[in-house]
């Protein structure tokens, strides 16, 4: 890719990053986003349709990242995972601050969370033998209702605490709750 055009989208990035920190999402515009960032409105739209459709194509590139991950999970798909969502989130915290903070796209992070549903409910189904398919389908959803908001309210204090902690009692709450379908 051109770098001039690396360098704009980056740009555009940056500013979106520094406008959610003060407003919400849906209170950004094309022309007030390419006025901060010094970038033509033209040019924004030769790249993007809209603010939406930036912030899609930003995500979409994290999820990327974050679906290669999934290739190095071997067990506990949804906690390991959940561990390394984290672990990216502490190494990248100014996008991800902006993207699942209080001024982003509150369905990011479930969509991270979702995608090793299938994997987790394929091992589930091996080791929890108390456990129907619909008991599967609740404990995944409670388990990522209850990882986003830990996750959230972590974010919310500045990511202080450290991810590895963070992790671990995830992982502890969860690992106790599916022991009792063992």
């Amino acid at each position: 890719m051109d770098i001039r055009i690396l360098r704009t989208k980056n740009k555009l990035i940056n500013t979106l990053d520094e406008m959610l920190k003060t407003k919400n999402i849906k209170d950004i515009t094309v022309f007030d986003l390419c006025h901060q960032a010094n970038v033509n409105r033209t040019t924004f739209y030769k790249y993007y349709d809209d603010i939406d459709d930036l912030v899609l194509k930003i995500e979409e590139e994290l999820m990327i990242e974050l679906k290669t991950y999934i290739e190095d999970i071997k067990r506990n798909y949804l906690l390991t995972y959940s561990s390394k969502i984290i672990e990216k989130i502490a190494n990248e915290k100014t996008i991800f601050n902006s993207l699942i903070g209080p001024n982003g796209d509150h369905t990011f992070l479930r969509r991270i969370l979702y995608n090793v549903y299938n994997e987790s409910i394929e091992e589930w189904q091996k080791l929890l033998k108390k456990a129907n398919p619909n008991d599967l389908k609740n404990i995944f959803n409670f388990i990522i209702d209850g990882s986003i908001g830990i996750i959230n309210n972590w974010i919310n204090t500045k990511c202080k605490e450290d991810p590895q902690n963070i992790s671990i009692f995830i992982n502890k709450i969860c690992m106790s709750g599916l022991s009792s379908f063992i």
